[in-house]
């Protein structure tokens, strides 16, 4: 399509197209390495799903009495944070209206121009190079031009309109990972709740998924049937008031500064499930919202403490665990994750589980997960380098690896690295006049680690 009579909106040196976490990152790490940067966004704030979509808390990376951020941004972001109260457990747990107003004012700081409310709509290639991203806003139709661009879109949008090759779903099924519309509840006596909790765990004989405190609470509950609320959903969906669908997935988290809530990591869909698909986000968000108001009702009428609750926000965004995963120079696979391969080139190190959600959470592999002193695996960088294009990189949860592989990296740990790691690449490229897939990526993470960021030997 011929879009060369369109207004140009915007130029810089790097476009980043999404402006979740990955995208954030990776714009603000090109910018601090002096090249102009746009961030382009469909929402009228930045962090993604990490603040519209509600994700949280931040998730360890499991490496035994270690988690490194693999990133320095990730420390100036829990500075700023912890200067306002918005986040506590070494910034695991954050407010996220307050992430969101801390990640615009470090793009603002370092000179990232934002474009809020804007819609990605298709890509300008030629021979191999972006040139531009069409966009759409308040003024119409749009380009956005620049020399290097990074996909944060969270679906690898920009990738495959360019032409990029993907994979999606399950291999075996063709089948997404379940999606989830998340919430708050807000007004919750914990005091009460820990005094049901205790009578709770006292009488079925376990306490697994049921920890209360006198300002908080940590409760969850799936079908594997462990969890201490198990006989509670039952005897409720027994009686109509929840749906076996209520039981398969429930987890609620405090939320730092937030004194009386809990944040919910539910209700998970495990039909429709496409996040590429606008049919399957609107069913998300409006039947969602009615299974919200259900389990709203179910606290009030079998748990102390919640008898003066509130919904206190609804996720603007459906929390999409996967969808599209773009080919890149390197594609990461589950054998890599479970023989804790290293790379030369690498730019984050992790040790999370495999994690395909379903009706049951499972994971059918066999091999054993190696033993080399080292319990982490590492990404590499050709694993954000889109293969078959001159000036592209692709960050976040879609990065080039595998269905079972993605299970894992799909965190919010390595979607800062990942973007982190993609913005100084990109500016390195400018400067040297060279590709992305021409650098390597040793020097990247030299420059990571000269900013700040923290990596194991």
């Amino acid at each position: 399509m011929d879009y060369s009579m369109l207004p140009i909106f915007g130029e810089a040196d790097i476009v980043v197209c999404g402006g979740g976490t990955a995208g954030v990152f990776a714009a603000i790490a090109a910018a601090e390495m002096g090249k102009s940067v746009i961030i382009a966004e469909q929402f009228g704030s930045l962090g993604g799903s990490a603040t519209n979509a509600l994700v949280m808390p931040i998730m360890h990376s499991h490496i035994p009495d270690r988690n490194p951020q693999c990133s320095y941004i990730a420390h100036i972001v829990r500075e700023k944070l912890e200067a306002i109260g918005g986040c506590i457990n070494n910034g695991a747990n954050f407010d996220p209206l307050l992430m969101k107003a801390v990640l615009e004012e470090m793009c603002t700081d370092a000179g990232v121009k934002l474009f809020l409310h804007t819609f990605f709509a298709d890509a300008v290639v030629e021979n191999g190079a972006l040139t531009a991203i069409v966009v759409a806003n308040k003024n119409g139709l749009g380009l956005i031009k620049g020399k290097m661009f990074i996909d944060g879109s969270g679906d690898g949008d920009v990738c495959v309109r360019a032409g990029a090759s993907y994979t999606k779903g399950n291999p075996e099924t063709g089948k997404n990972q379940p999606i989830s519309l998340r919430y708050i509840i807000g007004n919750i006596d914990f005091v009460a709740l820990k005094e049901y909790v205790q009578e709770l765990t006292a009488r079925v004989g376990r306490d697994t998924g049921a920890y209360a405190w006198d300002d908080g609470a940590y409760i969850d509950c799936t079908n594997d049937g462990k969890s201490a609320f198990n006989d509670v959903f039952d005897e409720a969906i027994a009686k109509g008031d929840l749906v076996p669908e209520d039981k398969a997935y429930w987890q609620g988290f405090v939320i730092a500064g937030r004194p009386k809530c809990l944040a919910f990591n539910c209700p998970e869909f495990f039909d429709d499930i496409d996040g590429t698909n606008p049919d399957h986000l609107t069913k998300t968000q409006v039947l969602g919202k009615q299974r919200v108001i259900r389990q709203l009702q179910f606290y009030k009428k079998y748990f102390k403490g919640f008898e003066n609750a509130y919904i206190c926000e609804i996720a603007s965004m459906v929390g999409v665990r996967e969808s599209r995963n773009i080919i890149t120079e390197y594609v990461l696979t589950a054998e890599d994750l479970l023989l804790r391969r290293k790379f030369d080139d690498m730019f984050s190190q992790s040790n999370y589980p495999i994690d395909i959600h379903g009706v049951k959470l499972r994971c059918d592999i066999n091999t054993q997960v190696a033993d080399d002193g080292k319990p982490w695996y590492e990404i590499p960088y050709r694993s954000l380098v889109v293969k078959g294009f001159d000036n592209l990189f692709i960050t976040g949860r879609c990065l080039g690896a595998e269905f079972i592989a993605q299970s894992s990296l799909r965190i919010q740990l390595s979607a800062r690295s990942s973007g982190e790691c993609a913005g100084i690449a990109a500016a390195v490229a400018l400067d040297k006049g060279i590709t992305p897939k021409e650098i390597d990526g040793k020097e990247i993470r030299e420059i990571m680690i000269s900013k700040g960021a923290d990596f194991l030997d």
